[in-house]
């Protein structure tokens, strides 16, 4: 039997796949395209679950094999069949065509895949494990993490300030201990691209250096804004849904020296959030944490310690 934490990963993984899609099916051709191969591999990813949870496997059956002994369980166990075969039909067909013949689908097509998808994958999971979409968390995604603390804490809550201080720790968090987990011992980060090259403090300066202090505090500040945004690049976040995430949430975080509590300083106040703005930010943050996980490397802890000139290349980092 599977668990219920792995079931409710699965089904997250799922429906990630399908707000892939989602987001690829409003784009043009040819990555529309890409969101046919993201709902299938969702509804096929649905249907091994269910036939695990079952007692049988995917590997018995094809495709729409698959859907048939779903509805043969849903007969079984008292519960109306499903009325999707036609319209799955023409999602897996259009598949076949696209990945074996490279024919591409009408906008159309995608759109109908759309609604075949996300009704289906309702319907079974409400049948199944009685659960509706919006129960289908993909915080569930995420490994444990000061990050995912801060984005459970927005489910379900209301109050705006909670949810706009709670993404902005939830992205700052992901940052700050992906880069800390990379320092060697006393060394830079790798993610440091720039040399300390502050300016120093001009609350010294007399009134008539006024032209100094505003091109030290300009210049100071454009480092600053370098440094950080290299840095987005560098993760391979993507940067314009970083700067959308930044509009929406307009938080500057200040850690205190030798300190892990960090200060929210908002650059204006932050629009109230709809649900649609919250959505985004949420799946930004955990895609953005996904990118991450992908591909991690870990540093010995006695790195610092070794010397590198007795030591193969090969030996520096284990990867994931």
């Amino acid at each position: 039997m599977i668990s219920t934490e792995n079931r409710m990963r699965r089904l997250a993984f799922a429906k990630y796949l399908i707000e892939m899609g989602t987001i690829n099916a409003d784009n043009v051709l040819p990555y529309s395209a890409m969101a046919i191969l993201n709902f299938h591999d969702a509804i096929e990813f649905l249907f091994d679950l269910i036939l695990e949870d079952n007692g049988s496997s995917a590997n018995n059956f094809n495709f729409m094999g698959c859907f048939d002994e779903i509805n043969r369980i849903l007969k079984k166990i008292g519960k109306d069949q499903s009325s999707f075969r036609g319209s799955l039909e023409k999602l897996k067909d259009r598949r076949v065509v696209l990945k074996h013949k490279g024919s591409f689908p009408s906008q159309n097509d995608i759109s109908e895949a759309k609604y075949t998808t996300i009704n289906l994958f309702k319907e079974f999971c409400l049948k199944f494990y009685n659960l509706n979409y919006e129960d289908i968390d993909l915080v569930e995604l995420l490994e444990d993490s000061r990050t995912k603390d801060c984005l459970l804490k927005i489910r379900n809550c209301e109050d705006n300030n909670v949810i706009t201080d709670n993404f902005a720790l939830a992205f700052a968090y992901l940052l700050k201990d992906f880069e800390n987990s990379k320092i060697i011992n006393v060394y830079e980060s790798p993610y440091q691209f720039t040399k300390n090259m502050s300016l120093g403090s001009t609350d010294g300066l007399s009134d008539e250096f006024d032209f100094l202090k505003d091109f030290m505090d300009t210049t100071n500040q454009n480092i600053e804004s370098l440094e950080y945004n290299l840095k987005i690049i560098a993760l391979g976040i993507d940067y314009n849904k970083y700067a959308k995430f930044n509009f929406l949430i307009p938080a500057d975080i200040r850690w205190a020296m030798n300190n892990d509590d960090p200060m929210i300083l908002f650059r204006y106040k932050p629009v109230k959030l709809n649900d649609n703005q919250i959505e985004f930010c949420k799946n930004f943050i955990i895609e953005s944490a996904l990118k991450l996980q992908q591909f991690d490397f870990e540093i010995p802890d006695d790195f610092a310690l070794t010397n590198s000139m007795n030591v193969p290349l090969t030996n520096f980092f284990k990867m994931d």
